[in-house]
């Protein structure tokens, strides 16, 4: 059995500040037991491709990962960064979660591999051949972000590979889930039922975490866990700010 955590977070105005909200959210996490944590994607440089990766890796290596030691928290960040899970330069950012394990280390990362058409304005895509699974406290999962998971069809230009199938096959039992959906209410009862119908397929628990735009607006995808049968176990209100934490049995 794992105890896992999803963030329903706001977006921040500045890294400085979405830093210390993932830290906080890692204590909370940590007090209530939780293994692992999953945030929003893109949660602390901001959904865009403007941010500075010097600021970037300072704030990870000064304020988030000695906070996943200090409360032994095993986090998968929503973070763009601008070299590649393979340490690949490039002019445009990835959107990109990084990996950091229950005592500050960094296992890795994995860079969204379907963006959207719009993301594709001003990200790079992630390659499907640096698909990986990480392990960590004995468990084996992977990691999504938003596009990967369900190919919305009016805005994926790339094709869609079934990212969860992929990452089961190699042995996944779990995937982190990383969003940020937006609040068009049309799309959320896709976005449900392509998680519900994907975990069944893949036969995989996921751990979702939704960014919101403000305490008023809700979003369009749930943050909550998921079993293997389709069964939400625990998910947040659409609205505000939460923190889910639930049991994973394997």
């Amino acid at each position: 059995m794992f105890i896992a955590a999803a963030a329903q977070m706001i977006q921040r105005q500045n890294m400085i500040q979405a830093a210390r909200a993932v830290a906080t959210m890692i204590a909370k996490a940590g007090r209530r037991g939780a293994q692992f944590l999953v945030t929003p994607e893109m949660f602390l440089t901001g959904y865009h491709g403007r941010f500075d990766q010097a600021a970037r890796d300072r704030l990870i290596d000064e304020v988030i990962r000695p906070v996943c030691a200090r409360h032994q928290v095993a986090l998968v960040l929503g973070a763009g960064s601008y070299c590649s899970s393979t340490a690949r330069r490039s002019s445009r950012p990835f959107i990109q979660s990084l990996v950091i394990d229950s005592d500050g280390t960094v296992l890795g990362a994995h860079d969204k591999v379907i963006p959207t058409g719009g993301d594709l304005k001003w990200c790079v895509g992630g390659a499907a051949r640096d698909l990986r699974v990480f392990r960590s406290q004995g468990l084996t999962f992977g990691v999504t972000i938003c596009n990967d998971f369900w190919a919305t069809p009016v805005h994926t230009t790339l094709p869609d590979f079934n990212v969860p199938l992929l990452l089961a096959r190699r042995k996944a039992r779990v995937i982190f889930h990383a969003v940020a959906s937006g609040s068009d209410p049309a799309y959320l009862d896709f976005h449900t039922h392509r998680l519900e119908e994907r975990a069944i397929r893949a036969r995989v628990w996921v751990v979702s975490a939704n960014c919101v735009r403000d305490r008023r607006t809700p979003c369009n995808a749930p943050s909550g866990i998921l079993d293997p049968t389709g069964t939400w176990r625990a998910s947040a209100p659409l609205i505000g700010e939460h923190l889910v934490v639930g049991r994973i049995t394997l």
